[in-house]
């Protein structure tokens, strides 16, 4: 009888030593990007994501950065996501704004003022359940992880162009993200040259750039500033919604504890960098002012001329996704009413 009981407990153990390995087994992701070593962007999301997933999972869960383009080019990291050679991509749906239109939606001019209502509002259009989940990241097999953008992009110009006010910028060639920026600078008769980040620098010293759109502290991290002369301020031009996503079938296949936290540091993280970001952006804009940038304010005139231009842009922008069989006029009301009630 003692030889069957040890016997048995022998076998119970045996049993359950798969199961214990299993909730302790050790869970790697990559995380890719395509921004420089040092970038805002790094110090205020991903480093703080990455740590706290840590973290909250007693080192269980590690996830390895790729910055700087390492693991594929900008344009190309939704699909290396999709795909699975990325675990968590940084994807910019304005890069690949053929899978991905609505979000331009966010991005459009002069539709919000202050970067946490922009940041807030698309976090929760992007949850389950609601229209830019089911109609734009659903169809693309990815969940956004993290969602927020930079303060509004500006004007920044390299070449010795003098803007002193809205129609000074007719013809200059301004470096876009793309999606709804092209249509913006279209609206004021400059033309948008599309290119990822990593490009501009290049670029601005050929004169194949008389400037860009960016946001300040990105003028500082991708090292623009010796380049550039002049700048606007506090325009609305529209910004990039960012995120770090993963796939569906990526997703799937992680513990239901650990998808609790990357869902649950993945919004501390997006609800808390808006405020960092502006910030960082008051900050930025002291460093180029004292190497010796021009800033540019335009008239009450010039910014109510834009006001009814950025109108257009949207009501535009609605119109051409309408025709596509794109829920356009759709996704634009239900943003619109988003920003005003606060979400």
């Amino acid at each position: 009888m003692k030889t069957f009981r040890k016997l048995s407990v022998l076998l119970i153990a045996a049993s359950a030593a798969p199961h214990a390995l299993a909730q302790e087994a050790k869970i790697s992701l990559r995380l890719a990007d395509s921004l420089p070593v040092g970038h805002v962007i790094h110090d205020i999301v991903t480093k703080p994501f990455i740590q706290a997933v840590a973290a909250r999972t007693n080192g269980r869960v590690q996830i390895g950065h790729f910055p700087a383009e390492q693991l594929g080019k900008a344009k190309d990291l939704l699909m290396l996501t999709q795909s699975g050679v990325v675990d968590i991509g940084y994807v910019v749906p304005s890069y690949a704004s053929d899978k991905m239109p609505l979000t331009a939606v966010a991005e459009l001019p002069g539709s919000f003022r202050k970067s946490c209502d922009g940041t807030n509002t698309y976090f929760a259009l992007t949850r389950d359940g609601k229209i830019l989940s089911s109609d734009e990241f659903a169809p693309n097999h990815i969940r956004p992880l993290i969602t927020f953008m930079l303060p509004h992009y500006q004007v920044v110009l390299s070449s010795g162009r003098k803007i002193e006010s809205v129609k000074d910028l007719e013809g200059a060639k301004i470096r876009t993200a793309g999606g709804a920026l092209d249509l913006t600078m279209r609206a004021i008769n400059a033309v948008p040259v599309r290119m990822a980040p990593p490009e501009i620098y290049q670029s601005m010293s050929r004169g194949t750039l008389d400037g860009a759109l960016l946001p300040y502290q990105s003028v500082t991290s991708y090292d623009l500033t010796g380049l550039l002369k002049s700048g606007t301020v506090d325009e609305p031009f529209g910004t990039v919604f960012i995120t770090y996503s993963i796939s569906e079938g990526k997703w799937a296949e992680l513990p239901a504890d650990v998808r609790q936290v990357l869902s649950e540091e993945g919004e501390r993280i997006t609800r808390e960098s808006c405020k960092k970001f502006e910030q960082t952006e008051a900050a930025s804009i002291e460093k180029v002012k004292a190497a010796g940038m021009r800033l540019v304010t335009f008239s009450p005139q010039d910014n109510a001329e834009l006001d009814r231009t950025f109108e257009k842009v949207r009501q535009d922008w609605a119109a051409g996704l309408d025709s596509r069989g794109k829920p356009g006029t759709e996704v634009l009301r239900v943003w619109s009413d988003a920003v005003k009630a606060g979400e």
